[in-house]
């Protein structure tokens, strides 16, 4: 779906308001607040909260596959695909705190079916993806190949969501990239041959 101006506007003062007082202040109310319109003109460029939440999940989805795409069609080792993948996800979760705070605590989509369903459908289908390059790495014989690829998946990309966690928890008091970097080389020591 192409965004208008307003549409992204309104998109990024939500994921602030998410990120700051939590998804049960996202209001109409307070969105049309921040943005500093009447709550009718909202209905103007989204029928309801819903529509909102969507188009951050979509934000977030469409930036993880563009550097996914990338990353695949980068001509490199497995191990790099990986890297480009992980190191970028730092990069922009630094660019955008607020976006990472929201996208990195599922429990706010939970209380919604439809939304928890979205969540999980992207995260499985970026898991998919990210496995294709692990088995690559395996086959070259660049990664062990004694740790199953769903196992090998989960060692890589769960210290980076708690590292992230850690990071806006702390109120971005680290350098996440740097401390990102350092974790992505230890890691390397565990899952390579």
């Amino acid at each position: 779906m192409e965004l208008s101006l307003r549409q992204q506007e309104i998109i990024d003062i939500s994921i602030g308001l998410i990120a700051d007082r939590g998804m049960q202040n996202l209001t109409m109310k307070n969105i049309a607040a921040a943005v500093g319109i009447s709550e009718p003109a909202i209905y103007r460029h989204f029928r309801n909260k819903f529509e909102i939440i969507e188009a951050v999940l979509d934000a977030f989805s469409v930036m993880a596959s563009d550097v996914l795409d990338k990353s695949e069609s980068a001509d490199c080792s497995a191990l790099e695909k990986i890297e480009l993948f992980l190191l970028d996800r730092y990069q922009s979760c630094a660019a955008h705190p607020k976006l990472a705070r929201v996208m990195m605590s599922e429990e706010n989509f939970r209380a919604n079916e439809v939304l928890a369903g979205r969540m999980l459908k992207m995260m499985h289908q970026h898991k998919a993806r990210i496995e294709g390059f692990i088995r690559a790495g395996i086959a070259d014989g660049e990664i062990r190949n004694d740790i199953d690829p769903t196992i090998m998946f989960r060692i890589i990309f769960g210290p980076m969501r708690m590292l992230i966690k850690q990071w806006g928890m702390s109120n971005y008091k680290f350098d996440l990239e740097a401390e990102g970097k350092a974790l992505w080389e230890a890691e390397k020591k565990m899952i390579c041959r």
